[in-house]
Parts: C-alpha cells; sequence; structure tokens
C-alpha cells in the first residue's frame, strides 16, 4: 500500500474525471491520500470527498485544515476560531493534520505580506499543539524564519509527531535542522527532475524512518510526465527514485513511507 501525503485533487483539474482519476491511484497501488486545504472556504469541500472516497475498494481519503500563505488574503478575524471549530469537530473522524501553512516569501514579497503570513503560522501552530496533531508545513524562500519559528515552538518537543516541510526544495542542512525538530521531510516529483541531483544526495542522508513521499498534485508532475497534470499515481515515480537513492529494493520504499506516514497522521 503506497500513502500519497499531499495531493489537491478537489482542484477544479480534476472536476471531470476525478473518480477514474482515483481508481488510477487505487490501481497503482496508493490505497491511501491526504488532501490539505488550502482555504478555509473549500474545507467543506473536502469533508464531502473524503466521505465519497472512504476506502471501500478505492482510495481512503483523509483531509487536513489550514489556509496557504500564498492565501492570507482569505484570513480574517474570525478564521482562527473557524479553523479551531473544523478542528474539533473532525480530527475523530478524517481529519488528521493542520495545515498547509507556512510561508511563502518567493510570491509574498512585501514585508507586511510577510509579517502576516508569520502571524498566520502561529496561528495554525498554535491550534495544532493544542490539539496533539501534526502540521503541515509550506515554506519557499523563507528557510531561516520557517526553522526560527518552529524552533520557538517545538524545540523543547522533539518527538516525531510534530508535523512534515511538504515537497522539500532545501539544502542539507535544512534538512537536518527539521528533522532534529522532529519532523519529516516528504519529497515530490522535484526528486525526480534530471537537474535535482542535489535533493537525490540530501535524501540519501534521511533516515528511512523520517521520510514521506507525496505527489502535491495537481502540480509537479515527475520527470517522465513534465507538463502533464500530476496526480496520485504518479507518486511511484517518487517512489521509485527513493529506491535508487537509498539503494533498496522499491518494496521496502513502499513500506516504509506507509509505516511513517501513518505514524505521524495516525490514519
Amino acid at each position: 500500500m503506497l500513502i500519497d501525503t499531499h495531493a489537491h485533487i478537489g482542484f477544479d483539474a480534476y472536476d471531470e474525471d476525478r473518480d477514474e482519476m482515483m481508481q488510477r491511484a487505487y490501481e497503482t497501488g496508493v490505497h491511501k491520500v491526504l488532501h490539505p486545504c488550502c482555504t478555509l472556504d473549500e474545507f467543506s469541500k473536502l469533508i464531502k470527498l473524503t466521505e465519497l472516497y472512504d476506502g471501500n475498494s478505492k482510495v481512503d481519503l483523509f483531509t487536513a485544515v489550514g489556509v496557504h500563505p500564498c492565501n492570507i488574503e482569505t484570513w480574517n478575524s474570525s478564521s482562527k476560531a473557524f479553523l479551531e471549530e473544523q478542528v474539533v469537530k473532525y480530527k475523530d473522524k478524517k481529519l488528521k493534520a493542520v495545515g498547509e501553512t507556512g510561508l511563502d516569501y518567493y510570491h509574498c514579497t512585501e514585508a507586511s505580506e510577510q509579517e502576516k503570513q508569520r502571524n498566520i503560522f502561529q496561528d495554525h501552530i498554535d491550534i495544532a499543539k493544542k490539539h496533539s496533531l501534526p502540521i503541515i508545513v509550506h515554506t519557499r524562500d523563507a528557510w531561516e524564519d520557517t526553522e526560527q519559528i518552529l524552533k520557538a515552538n517545538y524545540a523543547s518537543d522533539k518527538n516525531a509527531h510534530n508535523g512534515v516541510i511538504h515537497c522539500f526544495t532545501g539544502s542539507n542542512e535544512n534538512a537536518k535542522a527539521f528533522l532534529e525538530l522532529g519532523f519529516y521531510i516528504s519529497w515530490s516529483g522535484v526528486i525526480t527532475f534530471k537537474k535535482n541531483d542535489h535533493f537525490r544526495e540530501t535524501a540519501q542522508d534521511i533516515s528511512l524512518e523520517r521520510f514521506l513521499v507525496e505527489t502535491d498534485s495537481p502540480y509537479l508532475a515527475p520527470q517522465d510526465k513534465r507538463g502533464k497534470r500530476n496526480e496520485p499515481s504518479y507518486v511511484n515515480y517518487v517512489v521509485d527514485t527513493l529506491s535508487k537513492c537509498y539503494q533498496v529494493q522499491r518494496e521496502e520504499i513502499v513500506k516504509q513511507s506507509s509505516q511513517n506516514a501513518q505514524k505521524l497522521f495516525s490514519f
């Protein structure tokens, strides 16, 4: 069994063939998928999808709740309370994490935007810690600030349930810092790109007990599917690449990545 720990299958990109796409995932061994939330407005749709894809001879879909750092304009004075309400309501059902949240200084370049991102990120962390849920972290061009915020919140509690740095694109040093804080490193299709030898080298230094696999669908299709819409079945390409990085059979990557995901998200 494979688990795609990050795929936006609720996006409009799948409206015309979502069932077929999810069936392809199931047939290629992807039996669980976690769909993070990008805006609070989409959360009700995600919950309905988790009810539709219930693991009964098909993919078992799970979700998280949060606001992507590029969507901070949707955050208002009632957002934190609403987010926590959903956590309380659904965390014993199919809600398994808080996120995705974090910092993105590539798209948000103004100092005021970045400050708002940091404040919202902290709000997400507060709720995740209060309710003992892992947090799904997006970070782009903001490695130092992301590390500082996570250290301030997790340095004294370095357990392996704190969360995941999703779609990791940082340095070896960044990876070590987050691993030290109890976070997992998640690899997407970017690790398959021809130019990304440095990511494959970093992967070799990460313990088999501390990595996850994802697609970040519909984005970042793997090398063999570049230019096409990504989908959960393509997580197999990430597995194949990691098999070469670790020099182990792909079955070992499938087994270990699934165990890691189940440990972090309590599937």
